[in-house]
């Protein structure tokens, strides 16, 4: 079929669209690939330099045109039998060929004849037949049904039938018969090409956009797509689906979007099999954001309007949670969005970037204020100017992140609030209960499978301990290989990566200063009960000894070297009742009187801290609450709504089955 098109366009060139005809025929068995096919033409035929090109293995005939010299190489892979006829016109001589193309490994031109055709100048042209489709994959794979067939015709012809140097196709596929490129202008209901699109990276580029039938894409993995055509080919079809945000469009919701582009950067990025670009996929997803995006929101602005409110919902929401990435008003934000975005993790990263580029302007910005600090002329005036300069900068750059971090920690402690009245009112008491998501925000942990089948626990990059000292904020895990063994032994099964096993000190340090050393013991919330060697004074005590004896590597394997003189902080987080009310009745009471507090005489120097699980709650709340003020977040918990909604859940159930029991006890009755 290319073949055929490009020698209709050689012979009639700007009448081709009136005066060059195709036909092709394919024999088709029920739901089989076809028995056989005839492509015919009236083209310039198999003249003398055509038909060298056709008996040379690799040819440049058809260079310009992206043609590589092997499509014909391809029907003996693909068909068992193929004949070849031809009528041609030379220097007022017409001649008529005629063989068979076979694969064999001497002569794959047989059976040739060569006339000359006397009196009047013959009506040029060449038909091939093919027959015999191979079974080597060609067969399973041929499409067996004629709208499978139309479809594959439609799309790898495209970008000529809706050019205007296609000539008359005819297809007869069994007993359907369609005509192109009339077929296709009846599906397109809107049409504008856009020519000579300046590009930096990719020179000039020329897209045709369509309103099409939806018709157009019954076939097709999707509804909406941007063609790359390379030499008059379809190469790759990439699917704007997500970007739009439409499923059908139109007065009466049947219309798909269809695109065609074109341009030298394809043609000459495009495998010798124009079957695929030798470029990289992503180059394909910043074409279609970068330069056909624009000109799709301006073709499809009505049906696209519709979804404005919704994304800016959605950009709403994020920039309420992430406020890093609100580096302007919504509107703002918009314009830097495709307009039928509304994937959350889509939108989340298109603000990602974008905020990340004005963050290198902004850097670059600094770098110049502060460059004026250099020069030998600077006096005090000069300073102060540079310094609040660069001030209102860092202002403007980190502002936004300063509030995300506030708004996750008000979520934290919304969401530990919730997590303590679920696991007092889990009536389980072990000494090693695991409580996953409670922990996953406090102090995290992650229990890894080594190669030899063991395990390891070791610590998260990140955790929360600020809920307890602000001094914890950026402490680092240092404890004990051999207390992270025994954190490993209790953990049951693999299958919950993130747990806290309670009951366990754990060590921090903030520096690899050893002079001070942070001591973290959780209980779980609730807890009554306890064995006799638990202890809290004792537990801190016999874990300090071990580690002031030295003797100890810390999770990376290094020693744990302690000076005698080291200070210990020691936290023990846990809802002071039942036996450990007793235990430390005697301790000093902290100074707003709810806490209590430990100083040993000797043994070793620091406190040991007891803290009740809703005072950490209500401390937290307190240190954070100018914060929360100046965010304007000092409301009801971020999941009061979720809480309420849940609650009407179990309502709206508990009405349903006490209807359902009226019900069963009326048939009963």
């Amino acid at each position: 079929m290319s073949n055929s098109i490009h020698s209709t366009q050689d012979r009639f060139k700007e009448n081709v669209a009136t005066n060059g005809k195709i036909v092709v025929t394919l024999t088709m068995a029920r739901r089989q690939a076809p028995a056989k096919i005839i492509v015919e033409d009236n083209g310039i035929g198999l003249d003398s330099k055509n038909y060298e090109a056709f008996t040379t293995t690799d040819t440049d005939n058809k260079i310009a045109r992206g043609g590589k010299g092997v499509g014909r190489l391809l029907w003996l892979d693909s068909f068992e039998a193929i004949s070849v006829s031809s009528k041609s016109q030379e220097n007022g001589r017409g001649t008529r060929r005629k063989f068979r193309f076979v694969l064999s490994r001497s002569e794959q031109i047989q059976d040739y004849e060569e006339s000359s055709i006397d009196g009047v100048a013959p009506e040029t042209g060449v038909m091939v037949e093919f027959s015999g489709l191979r079974d080597n994959g060609y067969r399973a794979k041929f499409p067996g049904r004629p709208a499978y067939v139309f479809q594959h015709f439609t799309s790898h012809f495209l970008p000529t039938f809706i050019g205007s140097r296609s000539p008359q196709i005819t297809v007869h596929c069994g007993d359907e018969t369609r005509h192109y490129p009339e077929e296709i202008n009846s599906i397109i209901h809107r049409r504008e090409t856009i020519e000579n699109i300046a590009t930096v990276d990719y020179g000039p580029l020329t897209l045709t956009l369509m309103e099409c039938d939806k018709i157009a894409s019954a076939d097709l993995q999707g509804s909406h797509f941007v063609h790359f055509i390379a030499h008059d080919r379809t190469v790759h079809s990439q699917k704007i689906d997500g970007k739009l945000g439409l499923k059908y469009f139109g007065p009466n919701e049947d219309r798909v979007f269809h695109a065609v582009l074109t341009g030298k950067y394809l043609d000459d990025n495009v495998n010798q099999e124009r079957t695929k670009f030798q470029f990289e996929d992503a180059i394909l997803d910043r074409i279609v954001n970068d330069v056909c995006t624009p000109h799709i929101e301006k073709f499809l602005a009505e049906p696209l309007q519709s979804l404005r409110q919704d994304q800016r919902t959605r950009v709403k929401a994020i920039t309420e949670s992430y406020p890093s990435v609100a580096f302007g008003d919504v509107d703002e934000l918009q314009e830097k969005l495709p307009s039928g975005e509304l994937n959350d993790d889509a939108i989340f990263g298109h603000l990602s970037r974008e905020r990340y580029r004005r963050d290198q302007r902004q850097a670059e910005k600094i770098r110049t204020v502060l460059e004026r600090l250099k020069e030998p002329s600077v006096d005090v005036n000069t300073f102060a100017g540079a310094i609040e300069a660069a001030g209102k900068a860092i202002e403007e750059a980190e502002q936004k992140s300063l509030t995300e971090y506030i708004v996750r920690r008000k979520v934290v402690l919304d969401f530990i609030e919730i997590l303590l009245e679920k696991v007092r009112d889990d009536t389980r008491d072990s000494s090693y209960q695991r409580e996953d998501i409670l922990h996953s925000f406090i102090c995290p942990l992650r229990v890894n499978t080594l190669t030899n089948g063991s395990r390891k626990v070791v610590p998260a990059s990140s955790h929360d301990l600020w809920i307890i000292d602000e001094r914890l904020t950026f402490a680092q895990y240092f404890s004990s290989d051999a207390e992270f063994q025994n954190l490993s032994d209790a953990v049951a099964s693999e299958e919950r990566p993130d747990v806290l096993i309670f009951d366990h000190v754990h060590g921090l340090r903030q520096t690899e200063d050893p002079s001070r050393v942070l001591l973290v013991e959780f209980k779980r919330p609730g807890r009554t009960s306890y064995a006799s060697e638990e202890n809290p004074q004792h537990q801190v005590e016999r874990y300090v000894r071990r580690l002031l004896e030295g003797g100890k590597l810390d999770v990376k394997g290094r020693p744990i070297k302690l000076k005698d003189d080291t200070v210990f902080y020691c936290f023990i987080v846990a809802d002071i009742v039942g036996k450990l009310d007793e235990w430390t009745y005697s301790w000093d009471r902290t100074a707003d009187g709810r806490g209590r507090l430990y100083q040993p005489r000797s043994g070793f120097k620091g406190s040991i801290e007891l803290i009740a699980w809703d005072t950490l709650l209500s401390d937290a709340r307190e240190r954070n609450q100018a914060f929360f003020d100046r965010a304007g977040i000092s409301g009801k918990s971020f999941f009061v709504e979720a809480q309420d909604a849940a609650h009407q859940r179990l309502r709206a159930a508990d009405d349903k089955a006490a209807e359902t029991t009226l019900s069963y006890e009326a048939a009963s009755v």
